[in-house]
């Protein structure tokens, strides 16, 4: 679960700084993180966690199933997060979002981001815990001592 990748952290501060959505991508699990900037009259912007799409299409549909009422996106801005979901805190992606929010006036916000934070801390953890034991993976070496004969 761990990769060599190179972030441009500046890139996604500016991005956080500007876009009215980000996308974030983690490796190991289907899920992703939307932070949303978007706002209308009826609703302010949020953050919530995505099921798996298989499409691009599908994933639009989620979007909109996730924030209805918002205008429709015009591109989709995925941003690939090869680290673990608790590295947002530790490389300051997390305040960059929290202080966008806090200067729309988007408090609740705040709080839909730790929360889909923690549901995908979950969602990791339990993919790790899989992989771990071989719950849904298939083993590319064994151990000469395991060998069917």
């Amino acid at each position: 679960m761990d990769h060599r990748f190179e972030v441009d952290l500046s890139g996604l501060r500016r991005s956080l700084r500007t876009a009215d959505h980000i996308l974030l991508r983690f490796e190991p699990f289907p899920q992703r993180l939307l932070i949303d900037f978007r706002e209308s009259e009826e609703r302010g912007p949020g953050a919530c966690v995505l099921p798996p799409a298989r499409t691009l299409a599908e994933r639009l549909a989620s979007v909109e199933r996730a924030r209805p009422g918002l205008p429709p996106l015009r591109r989709l801005r995925v941003v690939v997060w090869p680290f673990r979901v608790r590295s947002l805190e530790r490389l300051g992606v997390n305040d960059l979002v929290r202080e966008r929010f806090a200067a729309l006036d988007a408090l609740e916000a705040i709080g839909e981001l730790s929360e889909a934070q923690e549901e995908l801390v979950r969602i990791e953890r339990e993919e790790l815990r899989r992989a771990i034991t071989g719950d849904g993976y298939r083993t590319l070496w064994t151990r000469a001592d395991q060998r069917l004969p």
